[in-house]
């Protein structure tokens, strides 16, 4: 299957047509790259936790939350720019321009990416003793913190590419870098594990301290497999950001950009990126506070009551508690990452269509909202239904996380339309140069997590449920606000019954259906055979209800050639 998918990514065209055409093309790519990263990212966290227990998953995703502002800042705002300044200028004819512009991205993003991975390091000690109450953290945040530089040289590339609609490089540059983390991120924390392992088994000491007791031996090598695991992600960068300059350079070569045409491209791009800059920042500002205070309100509860709810003896409790609920969102996050898809492909899409006609841009508005409601509602029941299930199946050799976090995944997908549509609605809202006023509705959202974090998580009986509460809550305010902010500039005329209310119904009746049915036939059936027949039954009743319901038509899904 993945062989197939690359292969389609590296010679399928592009359907011609309309531009809602083109748009369902690009998006389609890239949903079938994101699904493709998200199977393989599974296939690596998975045995990747086996290794390194939830405690290490905990040391794994505090670097992630350091990295994640970071991140969002190189790969958020920038990008977008140079992607919407490229499809400007390609599409009035202005090649000196375009060639500029690509000069004056790769000297910016540069200077980026460089200026990211040096703060990460500088931050590395105090935030890992701040957050997680330990400096273990701080070596994985060292092994991924190269990432973020040659993340950002990617994007420069990937950024530059989608500015012509051409989604191949970002969608295999993406599955290049899953691949290339996996591989090499299990084999450095297999070999790191083993050795370290062996070294306390014949000396009672590891890397050279000597140890009271294997819990304790394990406390002091979980960290180091973790920073190992983190290596492969860091490789996986340096490969991808290899295959994107090959392929712009084949692809898209462009003759050396005139002198004259440099610094005005240079003063554009970055004019552009202010505003972008500044929503960007406050948005991975708040995702900042969200994760620093799940962590804080963790670390803050009385040892024993945590022990109680996670019924887990580990000498850091907080920090499994933390990998647990990281586990749980490695399965909640798919589907945000494929409705995301749909966002990156709309800003070329959006630009051009609302310059065009009224009509022309609330019909793909329209189906862009639509669209990315039925593939939420549809993962979302899927979670909630198939819950313990899936984490049964991917984590029997952890079968504590998969009795700790069913219950947080089931919540996840019963409130995870806010999070996806949110998403989607502020990519538009920013491809129509309304990156300013997606500011307030981010700052806003943050305190709502914040507060409802600090007021719901210290709650034994919700506990992390809360966590779940609040970004429902807190993604809720940024849907609707952008969604205002996109109807009040453009006169777009959404049909929000059409667009929300149907795809909802069709997957609250699929949820009760299916889950009625599985109860009453289904339940004697056990193992895989029983997934399979369920997940089957699912799909088929869900595809029933989306027809029935009128949320799709075989007009939506015609290509035409």
């Amino acid at each position: 299957m993945l062989f197939c998918t690359v292969l389609f990514l590296l010679f399928g065209d592009y359907v011609s047509g309309s531009l809602k055409q083109k748009y369902i093309s690009s998006a389609f790519l890239l949903m079938v790259a994101t699904v493709a990263v998200k199977i393989i990212s599974a296939l690596y966290k998975i045995p990747l936790t086996s290794y390194i227990g939830a405690v290490g998953r905990g040391y794994f995703s505090t670097a992630y939350n350091l990295c994640l502002p970071i991140h969002a800042l190189t790969m958020g705002a920038f990008p977008i720019a140079l992607t919407k300044l490229v499809s400007s200028y390609e599409a009035k004819g202005n090649t000196a321009m375009v060639k500029a512009v690509r000069a004056a991205s790769k000297k910016l993003f540069f200077i980026i990416g460089l200026s990211g991975m040096i703060i990460m390091l500088i931050a590395a000690r105090p935030y890992s003793h701040i957050v997680s109450d330990s400096n273990n953290a701080v070596y994985t945040i060292a092994a991924l913190a190269p990432s973020v530089f040659f993340s950002c040289l990617c994007a420069c590339n990937r950024a530059f590419c989608e500015g012509y609609m051409d989604m191949k490089c970002t969608s295999i540059s993406q599955i290049i870098e899953a691949i290339i983390k996996t591989l090499f991120g299990l084999l450095f924390a297999r070999i790191s594990m083993s050795l370290l392992i062996n070294e306390y088994l014949n000396s009672a000491s590891v890397l050279g301290i000597v140890l009271k007791s294997e819990e304790e031996a394990l406390h002091t090598i979980y960290p180091i497999t973790s920073a190992s695991a983190m290596l492969g992600a860091t490789l996986g960068s340096i490969i991808s950001y290899i295959f994107s300059l090959i392929y712009v350079n084949s692809k898209h070569n462009l003759k050396k950009a005139d002198k004259e045409y440099k610094r005005e491209a240079l003063n554009e791009l970055v004019a552009i990126s202010l505003g972008l800059v500044g929503a960007t920042a406050v948005q991975s500002v708040s995702s900042f506070f969200d994760n620093f205070s799940v962590q804080y309100c963790l670390s803050s509860y009385n040892t024993s009551v945590l022990e109680n709810i996670f019924n887990s003896g580990s000498s850091s409790v907080s920090t499994y508690a933390y990998g647990v609920y990281s586990a749980v969102l490695d399965f909640k996050n798919l589907i945000p990452s494929i409705v995301m898809s749909l966002g990156v492909a709309a800003v070329p899409a959006v630009s051009s269509s609302f310059e065009s006609s009224d009509q022309r841009f609330s019909n793909l508005m329209t189906s862009i909202f639509k669209y990315s409601t039925i593939i939420s509602v549809t993962g979302g029941a899927f979670l909630a239904l198939f819950c313990k299930d899936v984490l049964d199946i991917f984590y029997s050799s952890n079968p504590d996380i998969a009795a700790n976090g069913f219950r947080l995944l089931y919540y996840s997908g019963i409130t995870i339309l806010p999070c996806c549509i949110a998403s989607t609605a502020v990519y538009c809202s920013q491809a129509l140069g309304y990156s300013k006023k997606t500011i307030i509705p981010f700052a806003v959202s943050a305190v709502i997590r914040v507060i409802l974090n600090f007021l719901l998580i210290p709650i034994s009986s919700i506990n992390l449920v809360g966590a779940l509460i609040s970004n429902f809550v807190g993604y809720t305010v940024i849907a609707l606000w952008n969604f205002l902010i996109i109807i009040k500039n453009t006169h777009c005329n959404l049909n929000f019954f059409d667009v929300l209310i149907k795809p909802l119904c069709a997957s609250t009746l699929t949820f009760f259906v299916v889950k009625t049915v599985i109860n009453g036939y289904f339940s004697s059936i056990t193992g895989m055979v029983g997934l399979c027949l369920r997940v089957l039954f699912f799909v088929v009743i869900h595809i029933l209800n989306l027809f029935f319901l009128k949320c799709i038509s075989l007009k939506d899904i015609k290509i035409h050639k």
